[in-house]
């Protein structure tokens, strides 16, 4: 007899580990499927020549949120670290100007091991008789079975199969899922492609990472640099090492460059080589020569960023269409790719989905 969950996740970033959390606290049997090989999604941190450098989301800044309660209250909190140092904004002369004061009232935080560890100590709380998290799982159709939905991965096996579904993924590929679902969905077509619609309507920049790592630097200005101009080639300057002594043994600064959306949008295809190279000369119109001569580079690139814009909850959630599967992620809260909004969606899904169960 095949057993059916009461929820299947797909995607296991923070809005699908706060979903999950959620119905599991509940007492729900749950399914987490992720793509790739760990959590977290965006809320990344790589591990370069024995350095840990966040190449996703930078900071937590959870501004008293579900999230922050749960970090600070429910979470191990040894290895989390307050940043105390400013971010301040650069002209497009490249002067350094004071930090936006509003800015620094919120606290922002990060985990010396790696901004990680928050997606990793979150699923260390999903218990595996409630929860079964199923890594390097990609989902390609939802298929309709009467009284559940199916998961179906490119080969037809069937991954999850439960009561009620929730997607996470970043919204575009969130709408090719639904669209491609549509011929094995026991629901009107166009209804659904209304949905599908709704969640087109936000589109995400790209963003090109840039992890530099030096045996000899100057010492930072502050922890980061933020372009005043948000559409400038070089929108994000972290000093990585301020974060921890963790970050960076036996260099002295290893910096995260991260390109604005024109300038990812153009050079997303180019080879890592002309990306670093590309990246060094906005670094030395801050900065002269001073970081020219890196002892590495390497680049990650993020086809999904951050969302423009967002879409509306309820009509993206619309209960009379497939009220079986529903959608969480940042695109669908305010303050786009913020982390505790990502969070909370995460939230707002399973509390919908307790209600149609």
């Amino acid at each position: 007899m095949k057993t059916i969950a009461d929820a299947a996740i797909v995607g296991a970033g923070i809005a699908g580990l706060a979903a999950a959390r959620r119905l599991q606290q509940q007492g729900l049997q749950v399914v987490l499927c992720e793509k790739s090989r760990g959590v977290g999604g965006r809320v990344a941190t790589s591990r370069v020549e024995g350095c840990l450098a966040d190449h996703g989301a930078q900071n937590i800044k959870p501004a008293n949120s579900a999230l922050e309660q749960m970090m600070l209250q429910e979470l191990d909190t040894t290895d989390l670290l307050k940043i105390e140092q400013p971010v301040l904004l650069y002209a497009e002369n490249g002067a350094l100007l004071p930090p936006d004061p509003d800015h620094e009232a919120q606290p922002r935080y990060t985990y010396g091991r790696g901004i990680v560890s928050l997606p990793k100590l979150a699923a260390a709380q999903l218990s595996p008789a409630h929860t079964t998290l199923q890594l390097q799982t990609r989902i390609h159709r939802l298929k309709d079975a009467h009284e559940s939905v199916q998961l179906l991965t490119d080969t037809g096996e069937v991954a999850a199969d439960a009561r009620v579904v929730i997607l996470t993924a970043p919204l575009p590929q969130t709408a090719v899922l639904l669209a491609e679902s549509i011929p094995l969905l026991n629901t009107p077509a166009l209804p659904l492609l209304d949905r599908v619609r709704i969640l087109r309507t936000v589109e995400y920049t790209q963003c090109l990472s840039v992890m530099l790592g030096y045996y000899t630097a100057p010492a930072a200005p502050a922890y980061a640099l933020l372009a005043e101009n948000r559409s400038a080639d070089l929108l994000w300057l972290a000093f990585e090492h301020v974060k921890s002594p963790l970050r960076a043994p036996g260099l002295q600064a290893l910096l995260i460059a991260q390109m604005g959306h024109r300038f990812s949008q153009y050079c997303y295809e180019e080879e890592d080589a002309m990306i670093a190279g590309r990246t060094l000369a906005e670094i030395e119109k801050l900065f002269g020569t001073a970081f020219s001569q890196p002892a590495w580079v390497q680049v990650k690139k993020w086809r999904y960023a951050q969302p423009v814009g967002k879409a509306d909850f309820m009509q993206a959630n619309d209960s009379e269409i497939a009220p079986r599967i529903l959608v969480a992620g940042d695109g669908l809260r305010p303050e786009r790719g913020r982390i505790h909004q990502a969070w909370q969606s995460g939230l707002d899904a399973a509390e919908e989905a307790l209600k149609r169960l």
